[in-house]
């Protein structure tokens, strides 16, 4: 077998990993979406803004999500658009930071029940205890 080449166990692993985490999160975005106007990336811009009493420098929320700075600011624009949050510059140069509206603040409150709903049953319902604990060190490592 070529060196190069992820051996058969692991290449099943990792498309299994892909459709997995795939499934999951179209599941939760469909149960999301049966209760609220907002999509899974919508909370996790919603909801990183919330957990910090409304207001976030738009370079740590990059930080946060991992995105590129193309896709976060589209995502961004289509919010502002939709009265979700504002952008405004802070200080010199090109730093922003962004905010909940009001609007954005009473959708991302009444979305958030929904969204821990669809978590705990498309995410966590199936997994040991054992099993988030590896997850979490895997994914969250301190």
């Amino acid at each position: 077998m070529d060196p190069h080449l992820l051996p058969r166990a692991d290449r099943e692993l990792w498309r299994g990993f892909l459709t997995w985490s795939g499934d999951v999160t179209a599941a939760v975005g469909r149960d999301l979406a049966t209760h609220s106007r907002l999509s899974v990336q919508d909370m996790e811009i919603l909801g990183r803004l919330w957990e910090r009493d409304g207001r976030l420098d738009q370079q740590e929320l990059q930080s946060w999500l991992r995105w590129s700075a193309s896709r976060l600011s589209h995502q961004l624009t289509r919010m502002s658009e939709r009265g979700l949050l504002r952008r405004e510059t802070a200080g010199s140069g090109r730093r922003m930071v962004v905010s909940l509206t009001p609007a954005g603040l009473e959708q991302t409150t009444a979305a958030i029940p929904h969204l821990a709903d669809a978590v705990r049953r498309h995410f966590l319902a199936d997994l040991s205890e054992a099993q988030k604990a590896l997850l979490r060190a895997l994914v969250a490592p301190e």
